[in-house]
């Protein structure tokens, strides 16, 4: 019996003992090409060490991604003269010591997303001149200190998303010695009260991503006048309730999209976009507007895609869309219990032809509805045609007539909410 014990002593300490080894297993790292190497890890965290991937004169490329990193020493990338594309996202790093990032000049994509970073020590770029690619979304970077970013004068995509960043303790001479950044993204960090000369020194500008970030009007510092080579601007998910400064957008001039999605604007001046001369796409959906000025979108003479939807409008003059290339036009999810009489066919003799609109979830006087759907089919307009398949009700009311006055509205709308 003692023996039978003794054997399953050991087989257990055999078991604890591979089973210790398996989670202290190095990542595994084949290398295609002969200069890319790439790496994969089981289930164990790792601290990064020279040896792995260092030491190789002809490394291009590094993917360390996922592979349960949670520290890198420092000299984990020793004698790497040609890499220049290095990935170690996913990971679990929550600091890089100064000098750990030395020795290789070439690189121009580093790849520090998704891990635990709360910060670097200045000078931790210094010897990245060729840079032109920075991800550090979903870290918990809180800060940036001046400098951190000036030895990098070829940057031109940064990526800071999704961080603990607060606008308002930035230096507004970050940016300072980055004047090529094309691709700029705050996203999901708090911006407002942020420095409005911050982005001062940008000359290249393409696309400025401001989602989520608690913004109660449009950011000064996003509109200035050394942004017009800006193209997107996504102010989307924000609590920005007006846009009554006609002057706001005025240095936006080659702005092609502009994005104001999910705010609680209520209030449109009637010239704020006139400066966008080059858009091509607004979008203003799930926002609480209740009227469209008679002229908003008039004379934009690119503006092809609108989307109203899911607001509280009743009412949209055509005139608004005269003088436009609009194709795609959404009016879902409001308050209209009509359009315009011969709303396509008044706009198709202003030289606007619809290609797309969209129109469900209104609260639709069925004879109102019906002139709609009569026009779409015959001008070839696309629609929602599986919501008007007769298998729910999609409109209030069973009478003739159009009633076009809005008068009616309140009257219809409280049918819809009570009926549908």
């Amino acid at each position: 019996m003692r023996g039978n014990s003794m054997l399953e002593m050991a087989s257990k300490t055999w078991i604890i003992l591979l089973a210790t080894i398996a989670v202290k297993a190095d990542p595994t790292c084949v290398t295609h090409r002969g200069t890319d190497v790439v790496c994969s890890s089981d289930n164990s965290d790792y601290v990064l060490k020279r040896g792995l991937v260092s030491e190789n004169s002809k490394t291009t490329g590094i993917t360390l991604r996922n592979c349960r990193i949670t520290d890198v020493e420092i000299e984990s990338f020793h004698q790497l003269p040609a890499l220049e594309y290095l990935d170690l996202s996913v990971n679990k790093i929550s600091r890089l010591e100064l000098g750990v990032l030395d020795g290789f000049k070439k690189t121009l994509f580093l790849n520090l997303s998704y891990n635990r970073l709360t910060e670097f020590p200045l000078g931790l770029f210094d010897q990245k001149p060729n840079l032109e690619v920075l991800d550090l979304k979903r870290n918990r970077l809180e800060n940036l200190e001046l400098g951190i970013f000036d030895p990098l004068l070829k940057l031109r995509h940064l990526d800071l998303s999704s961080n603990k960043i607060k606008g308002r303790s930035l230096s507004p001479y970050i940016f300072d010695q980055s004047p090529q950044i094309k691709y700029m993204d705050f996203s999901r960090n708090e911006m407002s009260g942020t420095p409005k000369n911050m982005l001062a020194a940008f000359e290249a500008i393409d696309f400025l991503n401001l989602d989520r970030c608690s913004l109660k009007e449009v950011p000064n510092f996003a509109t200035r006048s050394n942004l017009r080579t800006m193209k997107h601007l996504l102010l989307s998910t924000n609590e920005i309730s007006k846009l009554e400064n006609p002057r706001i957008f005025t240095h936006l001039e080659n702005l092609e999209k502009l994005n104001l999605v999910a705010n609680y604007i209520t209030e449109v001046h009637e010239d704020v976009f006139k400066p966008l001369k080059k858009v091509q796409q607004i979008f203003l959906s799930h926002n609480k507007l209740k009227n469209i000025p008679e002229t908003l979108f008039q004379n934009m003479r690119h503006l092809n895609n609108i989307n109203l939807s899911n607001n509280f409008i009743e009412y949209v003059p055509v005139n608004a869309f005269r003088g436009t290339k609009l194709k795609r036009l959404n009016l879902s999810n409001n308050r209209f219990t009509y359009l315009q009489d011969n709303f396509n066919l008044e706009l198709r003799n202003s030289g606007v032809k619809l290609s797309h609109l969209f129109f469900q979830n209104n609260p639709w006087q069925c004879a109102c509805l019906n002139d709609i759907l009569v026009e779409v089919k015959n001008y070839g307009i696309s629609y929602n045609a599986d919501k008007y398949d007769g298998r729910r009700p999609v409109c209030v009311t069973n009478e003739f007539t159009c009633k076009r006055q809005a008068n009616f509205n309140e009257f219809y709308s409280e049918l819809y909410d009570n009926v549908i």
